[in-house]
């Protein structure tokens, strides 16, 4: 068991506000809660404060925002409204829906002027379905301005470590491709105590939250929900301790991606890997199901194709390696075990990775699982592959071959099936074109490609030696649970208000249902209804 840490204030036995997880979500609900007045407590189950954000690339999505009108651009409330509707699939609630169009803007201001959390408009990162009606080309997805983490003082010690390079999304567009990283400039900065991303989102708002009162301790994980006639009024945390909470409990505490249980009997495809820290076992939406809270959503993921890396670990854990260039720059595919391309590999994780999930009633089994990514020499020369490259020796984590058959041979996959599959996309590829996944026609897959190649997403795999990993269906966190109403209040079955309970992020019933609009569309959202949450329940006697 983690041991308990309180880094500001103490738990005690009473506050007017608990808030459940320490990701950026629940921070933003339990800061706009001190805000509104209330005395609050953050609970975190684990060894450290930050939650999944703090190892996110940190970016929110919000619509209609200040920083998209900064740079010239402009947004539309219809148009946006159509988007989501349409990545939503319509399961969500219009009420929750323009909440995050009307208040995702006021969020922003908040998070200025009470964390001096400042972001930049990613002007060339467009939505993730760019050709569909509402999309935006770009200027949706915020990337958090680099934070300087020395002010903190021992509030340092309690962030969630990222060993990545401080580098912002916005840098990533200028440079692209990892080979071309300035690193003694990034070594550098992380020496100064710089942080991006996901540390650049928690680490201000945990700052704030000090600054404004707010209890935070690690290693403190609630386990139950109580109540007085009908109405949470406190949590149990795991050593017995009994908290007061009269205004509300806000459950911010993740999904259920690492809850073997809940995953086997709701995701329609297995979790192989997971980026995020081993802590997200569904306490929030257990506490939440015995409240008599409704459930939704619980079959629905952040699904990504991951690898893993022997040694990389989270907290004692296995961590999965999210691919993303790795599978979108010219020269590389991803076959299933009988050789053949199955998806697009260059569209947005979350959508095609559920290709991995084609199920084969005869076999009955995954048809795409196991699947590979094979490329090729002159991919690796060029852009490497994660944090090997081609001056090196071949790491055990990767398989090569002089040929496709030997490679083929050392996987135990049809290497008749993958000749073929090469020859006609190495065919097509040379021109540009994938006519059968039309990868590379999407403005989103040449986004993450190699801009200075004649077609960024697409390029032959035809230079020995050849290179193979396995490639796991992974999930970024689960979005599956409590349903709530536009202000981040806990629903019961029949739609009534759960008197004292509110919920933001993957706890929740995720205001994105099945889809992903865009980069930043787990936090923007989440941030949305963690604020509104916090400013509801402080409004509630205590």
């Amino acid at each position: 068991m983690t041991a308990r840490t309180e880094w500001a204030g103490a738990i005690g036995d009473e506050h007017d506000v608990v808030v459940v997880g320490s990701g950026a979500i629940g921070l933003t609900a339990a800061l706009a809660a001190a805000a509104g007045g209330a005395r609050v407590l953050v609970l975190e189950k684990g060894p450290y404060l930050g939650g999944t954000s703090a190892v996110s690339g940190g970016m929110l999505w919000i619509p209609m925002n200040r920083y998209l009108r900064e740079i010239g651009k402009t947004d539309d409330r219809t148009e946006a409204l159509r988007y989501l509707a349409a990545v939503t699939d319509r399961r969500t609630s219009v009420d929750v829906l323009e909440s995050l169009a009307d208040r995702g803007d006021e969020l922003l201001g908040f998070l200025a002027d009470r964390a001096g959390l400042h972001f930049c408009a990613m002007e060339h990162f467009p939505d993730y379905h760019p050709e569909w009606p509402g999309a935006h080309a770009g200027g949706r997805s915020l990337d958090p301005l680099p934070f300087d983490i020395t002010p903190l003082g021992k509030l340092r010690d309690s962030l969630r470590p990222d060993h990545r390079p401080p580098f912002t999304m916005v840098e990533y567009e200028q440079w692209r491709i990892f080979t071309r990283f300035p690193w003694e400039e990034l070594a550098q900065r992380a020496e100064r105590g710089l942080v991006a991303r996901g540390r650049a989102l928690v680490a201000p708002l945990v700052h704030a939250c000090a600054r404004a009162g707010v209890a935070l301790a690690t290693g403190a994980g609630a386990e139950r929900l109580t109540a007085t006639d009908g109405r949470v009024t406190g949590v149990v945390l795991a050593d017995g301790t009994t908290v007061r909470a009269p205004s509300g409990v806000i459950l911010a505490c993740g999904g259920f991606e690492w809850a073997p249980d809940m995953v086997e009997n709701f995701l329609p495809g297995p979790v192989e890997a997971s980026c995020s820290p081993p802590h997200n076992t569904g306490d929030g939406i257990r506490m939440a199901a015995k409240a008599g809270v409704a459930l939704g959503n619980m079959r629905e993921a952040w699904w990504g194709p991951m690898v893993h890396v022997p040694g990389d670990e989270t907290d004692g854990c296995p961590t999965g390696t999210l691919l993303r260039f790795e599978r979108t720059g010219p020269g590389s595919v991803i076959v299933n075990g009988a050789g053949r391309r199955f998806v697009n590999e260059a569209h947005n994780y979350n959508d095609m990775t559920k290709a991995f999930h084609a199920f084969d009633p005869r076999a009955y089994g995954f048809t795409n699982l196991p699947a590979y990514l094979i490329f090729d020499q002159r991919h690796l020369r060029e852009y490497g592959f994660l944090g090997h490259r081609a001056e090196q020796p071949t790491p055990v984590w990767l398989t090569s071959a002089p040929t496709l058959g030997e490679l083929a041979g050392k996987l135990g996959i049809d290497a008749e099936g993958v000749s073929a599959t090469l020859a006609e996309f190495n065919t097509h590829a040379q021109e540009g074109r994938d006519p059968q996944f039309h990868r590379g026609e999407s403005a989103y897959d040449r986004y993450w490609g190699d801009q200075y190649a004649p077609y960024p997403a697409l390029g032959p795999v035809d230079t020995a030696p050849f290179y193979a990993i396995e490639v796991r269906s992974g999930v970024i966190g689960t979005k599956g649970g409590v349903v709530t109403d536009g202000n981040g209040r806990a629903l019961d079955p029949f739609g009534d208000h759960v008197p004292g309970l509110y919920a933001a992020g993957n706890t929740t019933s995720h205001p994105m249902g099945p889809g992903y609009p865009g980069a930043g569309a787990t936090l923007g959202p989440g941030c949305t209804m963690g604020y509104l949450a916090g400013l509801h329940a402080a409004r509630q006697p205590g």
